[in-house]
């Protein structure tokens, strides 16, 4: 009786950490570049012991035009890269502008980067009449001239990945390798929207609510059970 109470006990911290990432889901379905997680699920390990761990679902999100010079989407299992204070992350938000130096950079501030660094557009701020283009394998011209490459990482193994904020990723080694163009393409004036069905994530919270529900009352039995077993005991 005692073990039914802590599994059970167990199975409710697992319903709760559930509603906490779908309640986060449905706060980021506006996100650009979200990738829906799933909710918790439980995995043993070779020892034996009980873990839990975090599973993002990396389905792409449907493209939306914008018209927006320095905004870009990104088909195939790639990444936009980007240098935070963290060090190098992969992004799918590509959802960019020109900081004030001139440095292209995510909303956050964090500068994207190039094949050849940090990407710079300050020479071509002073002109505002040169069209900036970016081509679907990530070059980036100004009129004639080549700028740089987005530089674009090719993920296999999503597993290998861990999210450190909303939308930003770091690969467990630290090490990616750089995408071949003929696996991914870059749509300029397009961003990805997140992959929440708000219809499948309120399906879900209700479900989950639900046996959360289930299981307290299961445990409440249980107790209660123990404690007239406990006073039987005691006669």
């Amino acid at each position: 009786m005692i073990k039914g109470i802590y599994l059970t006990g167990r199975s409710l911290d697992g319903k709760m950490k559930s509603m906490e990432v779908i309640a986060n889901n449905l706060a980021n379905m506006n996100t650009t570049g979200f990738k829906r997680d799933v909710p918790f699920a439980e995995v043993i390990s070779k020892a034996g012991d009980i873990k839990i761990r975090q599973i993002t679902d990396f389905q792409e999100g449907t493209p939306s035009a914008t018209s927006n010079t320095f905004d870009f989407y990104l088909s195939g299992k790639a990444f936009f890269t980007v240098k935070t204070e963290r060090g190098l992350e992969l992004t799918r938000n590509g959802r960019f502008a020109l900081s004030r130096d001139g440095f292209l950079v995510t909303e956050e501030g964090n500068r994207v980067i190039g094949k050849n660094g940090e990407i710079n557009l300050s020479q071509l701020m002073l002109n505002k009449e040169t069209d900036i283009i970016v081509t679907q394998d990530g070059e980036i011209r100004a009129g004639d001239q080549i700028i740089d490459h987005l530089l674009i990482a090719q993920i296999d193994n999503h597993s290998e990945l861990r999210k450190v904020n909303a939308t930003n990723f770091v690969f467990e080694d630290g090490r990616f390798q750089e995408a071949d163009p003929v696996y991914f393409q870059v749509l300029q004036g397009y961003i990805e929207e997140s992959n929440i069905n708000p219809v499948i994530e309120m399906e879900n919270m209700i479900q989950t609510n639900s046996d959360y529900e289930a299981g307290y009352k299961m445990m409440l039995s249980l107790d209660d059970s123990l404690g007239k077993a406990n006073e039987i005991g005691k006669i």
